[in-house]
């Protein structure tokens, strides 16, 4: 891409300096005009008409004219002639050019009144053909000459170019600069840019074409104008990812929910924020809606906390119950001690209590979601070995015409009670809790596989 835009940058600077530096100037000889006394007359007035003595004689008017016409080879056949300061122009030039610097010429003498245009333009086909073929040969005389200056310019760009590259490999400078692996790319870009502009300058100083510098210093602006309306969503993708490595909100392997998206980093590159969702999905996210966006990690903070509800009968003993909740998470495999467990009342229904259990688990040692299932487990298992009754929702049928009961029964659906010690707490010392490991086997095969650059540490 750079090169594409160099050579484009060449071919710019070579033509513009060709109509720069060789753009036909016509040979005008200098008129002598007589300096007015200031406040004469206004000098938005015409030229007044000599009268008298200051009269100037057309034979003057036209030999003057002869002599100018007779040094420019494209107007030699203009035909002059003059009456009472009136020049009447006539003949044949080659191209329209010719034919306007004629008029202007005739224009700019002394004591011409008027001039009247009847110039026409050859038409010949073997005439204009030998004006484009003279024109031809002296450009490519001009460019055969101007050539060694071309290429010693080149050169002296071409050595810049190899200082910029060599500038850009010299690691061990920019990592003393900045540690960060993003700003030393950066960097490198922002002194490769110096350096080239840099040579680009002293080329243009020895083709002595410095006034074409405006003219591609104007147009690039207008194209970056432009570009930069076009392209502002990239650009703003790009700002943002030099934030974001900067700040690090996240790191590899982290679990972050982000624009409704959960899953695990896999990487940061210049443009999007790549995360592998706990089903295996890649999802990319540009850099621009990360930035501005809510960043829940789950990764930040090693220790987690899980909750869940549990009802029971509105006869059972409340205290009971939520001590016996609390010895069996305290029990369960994959729940810390700090911080400590807590069970408390939720809400109290028509026909049940729902009791609500916090507790917390490390996630660099144990898999969240294991743990949680087997705290489900134990407490459900822990009730029912106690006689906890987990009753049913109850339903209520009104059957309409006679019955012995009004036409109103009642049926109700509970469990079974089952005997067993009410201080029974069942066992968790087999359960599986330890971390799956799968999605970040996958993340660093990819990793590996895939050679885009990675501006997390």
């Amino acid at each position: 891409m750079h090169f594409r835009f160099y050579s484009l940058l060449m071919v710019v600077l070579i033509l513009g300096l060709w109509s720069v530096r060789y753009e036909p100037v016509w040979a005008q000889e200098p008129v002598d005009r007589p300096e007015l006394p200031a406040g004469s007359r206004p000098t938005n007035f015409p030229q007044e008409i000599a009268v008298g003595a200051d009269k100037i004689e057309d034979s003057l008017i036209k030999q003057r004219l002869a002599d100018v016409f007779k040094n420019l080879p494209s107007l030699a056949d203009v035909d002059i002639a003059v009456k009472g300061g009136v020049v009447r122009l006539s003949g044949q030039t080659p191209d329209k050019g010719a034919h306007e610097q004629a008029a202007e010429l005739a224009g700019r003498v002394e004591g011409v009144v008027s001039v009247t245009d009847e110039i026409t333009q050859r038409t010949e086909v073997r005439e204009r053909l030998t004006v484009v073929q003279e024109k031809m040969v002296n450009q490519l005389n001009a460019f055969v000459s101007f050539l060694p200056l071309l290429i010693i310019a080149l050169l002296v760009f071409l050595a810049f170019w190899f200082v910029a590259a060599f500038m850009t490999r010299w690691d061990r400078l920019y990592e003393k600069v900045t540690p960060h692996a993003f700003l030393q790319s950066l960097l490198k870009q922002i002194v490769k840019g110096t350096v080239l502009f840099i040579g680009f300058i002293v080329m243009l100083e020895i083709l002595d074409a410095t006034a074409l510098l405006g003219t591609i210093v104007g147009v690039a602006g207008v194209m970056g104008l432009a570009i930069g309306f076009a392209l502002r969503d990239t650009v703003e993708n790009y700002i943002a990812s030099i934030l974001l490595s900067i700040r690090q909100p996240f790191r590899p392997l982290d679990q972050i929910v982000l624009e409704n998206y959960e899953g695990l980093v896999m990487k940061l590159t210049s443009r999007e924020t790549i995360l592998m969702t706990l089903d295996g999905n890649h999802v990319r996210i540009p850099n621009a809606t990360v930035y501005k966006g809510i960043i829940l990690n789950y990764s930040r903070n090693p220790k987690r906390r899980f909750t869940f509800e549990v009802g029971i009968d509105t006869a059972v003993d409340i205290k009971a119950a939520l001590e016996l909740a609390i010895t069996t998470l305290q029990h369960t495999c994959g729940v810390i001690a700090d911080p400590p467990v807590r069970c408390a009342v939720e809400k109290l229904g028509d026909s049940n209590v729902i009791l609500k259990m916090f507790a917390w688990t490390t996630q660099d040692q144990y898999d969240y979601q294991k743990v949680r299932s087997e705290a489900i487990r134990a407490v459900k298992e822990a009730f029912d070995l106690a006689n906890y009754e987990m009753p049913e929702p109850i339903y209520r049928l009104k059957i309409q015409g006679s019955s012995p009961l009004d036409g109103q029964a009642v049926v109700e659906q509970t469990d079974h009670q089952k005997d067993a010690p009410a201080s029974a707490v069942p066992s968790s010392s087999q359960a599986d809790v330890t971390k799956d490991n799968h999605i970040v086997e996958q993340i660093s095969k990819d990793r590996t596989e895939n050679q885009e650059k990675d501006l997390l540490k």
